[in-house]
């Protein structure tokens, strides 16, 4: 390797540290983070955030996929210096268990539905569905026990033993001892 390609290389990895350090520190003030909070989610001490910050170290590439998960991102925008925040990328709320009774929509993944829901979760149902909800945009993790009175446009990884009154888009993993009415089940 010639002198003129080492002094290439060396800059080019001075800039990517520089980048990385400064991705490092917007996020984390982006999200109101202290280092310390930081540090604790990535299991280093506060100096080596300091040190990643400052310029004088990088992370370990074993860890840059925890850093950036911390910082609620992808590795390939922590190292491509991308800090906006991506309104499609933020953590989904998740809810308990629902046992009363909704009548607005819900933006996040729920629990367990015991509860009624007259109107439409935008998001995965975690557990059961033992009571009842309209269209589910989404999955359900567990059983159908109760009913859903529109269509879930996930699968339901369980059984469904209830009714649904639409379409079940990608399908029922588990057994059918339910009805699904009107619209029918897709397999994808």
């Amino acid at each position: 390797m010639t002198e003129k390609n080492k002094t290439e290389q060396a800059n080019v990895s001075t800039n990517e540290k520089l980048e990385l350090g400064s991705t490092i520190k917007k996020r984390r003030k982006q999200l109101e983070m202290t280092q310390e909070e930081l540090a604790k989610k990535c299991f280093v001490s506060y100096q080596a955030v300091s040190k990643w910050e400052n310029n004088t170290s990088m992370p370990d590439a074993s860890i840059l996929q925890l850093l950036a998960s911390a910082l609620k991102m992808s590795v390939d925008d922590l190292l491509n210096g991308n800090t906006e925040l991506d309104e499609s990328k933020k953590t989904k709320t998740v809810y308990g268990n629902i046992y009363g009774k909704i009548t607005k929509d819900i933006h996040g993944d729920v629990k367990i539905v015991f509860g009624n829901i007259d109107a439409d979760i935008y998001g995965n149902v975690l557990g059961n569905i033992i009571g009842r909800a309209n269209n589910i945009f989404g999955n359900v993790e567990g059983n159908v026990l109760g009913e859903v009175k529109g269509d879930i446009t996930g699968y339901i990884r369980k059984n469904l033993l209830g009714i649904v009154h639409g379409y079940v888009k990608k399908g029922v993993r588990g057994k059918v001892l339910g009805s699904i009415i009107k619209d029918g089940l897709g397999v994808d």
